[in-house]
């Protein structure tokens, strides 16, 4: 009795199992997965007849994709085995496809795929208008100037990939988001970058906005990120490192870009910003210190005649001197006379004030002044400061940053 019991409770678990579970081909599926209208399988041990299973698989990628439909309305799932060697799509120019393709292979390194052209020079691997996510593939670049993944359609999905060239002789990209018109709410995560320190882009965004970059790393690159087109706006970078590039993150339009726990080392450059708005959180890596200005003298910055008042803001870094994103670390203060002050100051204009500090010394002697703030603050970006004395009158501060150009 009790084994009867026990069994049907097991089945019935089990029924309530197979209720949430629906089938592509076969191959059973969670509800709230994504839902594709065909499943097509590439592999080299396939007869290339039908792909649609893997004893029929077809044996290129390009194969596949050119058997899959280009209704707007439906989505083909492509699952890619692994490979001994690689999956070259032996195409001229830009090989591109217009439907809806999920491509999954098994892991990033073990299904790599290439375009070595078909007899002229290709000039990317693959290209893709219509809805498109890519998982666990790898994707090299090459010899000569061959970009790699151009994707044109909002939405775009791409994890777990791995971008690589091996002997690039000319300017090339490895992953192009390019919009036409905006494109927005893609997402890239969990991918790597290693490429050719003279030539290879790794990230260009182009005309895309509200899009997620999260848990990549890159490494010998030209330019690791780059932002372009001017309605490329409030895009966010997460948990990012970059190393021995020639720059990091090139920042040539745009607005807003969200800039989060990025690790920066070994690189020519971390920031080329011509834009200047941007929110930064989180920025690590070994950035040199500079007391400014770089003098004997200090800026100057009167108190209020009347006791407790504060006197008028005096530009402390001009904005022409700030040109790469920035931290102040501390101050150094030297009071004309002994008494009390305090200290503010402000990066725009007096409209708030992001740190005010208490300074009571000895005439003519300086002192460090350790900041809480964890402001980063953009290019073209001018520090000014104030005063308020004990006693008002003519009492002077001669102020110094210690500034971390990042």
């Amino acid at each position: 009795m009790k084994k009867t019991i026990f069994l049907i409770t097991i089945l019935f678990m089990y029924s309530n199992v197979i209720a949430q579970l629906g089938s592509v081909n076969g191959v059973a599926v969670k509800e709230d997965a994504i839902i594709a209208t065909e499943t097509l399988y590439v592999s080299p041990n396939g007869d290339n007849t039908n792909g649609v299973s893997w004893d029929k698989a077809y044996n290129t990628i390009q194969a596949a994709l050119d058997a899959a439909s280009t209704d707007a309305d439906d989505l083909t799932l492509i699952l890619i085995s692994p490979h001994t060697t690689q999956y070259d799509i032996v195409t001229d120019g830009d090989p591109t496809w217009t439907g809806n393709y999920i491509l999954k292979g098994s892991h990033r390194n073990w299904a790599k795929i290439v375009n070595t052209g078909g007899g002229g020079s290709p000039t990317s691997i693959m290209k893709f208008t219509g809805k498109v996510a890519l998982e666990d593939l790898n994707f090299n670049l090459g010899s000569g100037s061959c970009n790699g993944i151009i994707m044109t359609h909002g939405g775009f999905r791409v994890d777990r990939c791995m971008f690589v060239d091996e002997s690039l002789t000319g300017a090339a990209t490895a992953l192009w988001f390019d919009g036409a018109s905006v494109i927005k709410h893609g997402k890239v995560r969990d991918c790597d970058f290693v490429g050719h320190s003279t030539y290879m882009t790794a990230l260009l965004v182009d005309n895309v906005t509200s899009s997620q970059f999260k848990n990549m790393s890159f490494h010998s690159c030209l330019t690791a990120i780059q932002v372009v087109n001017a309605d490329s706006d409030h895009n966010t970078f997460m948990n990012i490192d970059i190393g021995e590039c020639a720059i990091g993150f090139d920042l040539d339009t745009g607005n807003e870009q969200h800039i989060e726990n990025v690790f920066f080392h070994h690189n020519t450059t971390n920031f080329d910003d011509e834009v200047g708005d941007h929110h930064f959180q989180d920025i690590k890596g070994e950035f040199n210190m500079d007391t400014l200005p770089d003098d004997l003298t200090g800026v100057s910055v009167t108190a209020h005649n009347d006791a407790g008042s504060w006197g008028a803001d005096v530009e402390v870094r001009a904005a022409a001197t700030s040109t790469k994103p920035f931290k102040i670390v501390g101050y150094i203060f030297v009071a004309a006379v002994t008494q009390k002050h305090k200290v503010r100051f402000t990066a725009d204009n007096g409209a708030t004030y992001f740190d005010e500090v208490f300074v009571e010394q000895t005439k003519n002697v300086g002192s460090d002044a350790g900041s809480d703030t964890d402001f980063i603050f953009n290019v073209g970006t001018q520090i000014k400061a104030s005063v308020k004395a004990e006693s008002g009158g003519e009492d002077i501060v001669y102020v110094w940053l210690k500034v971390q150009v990042l």
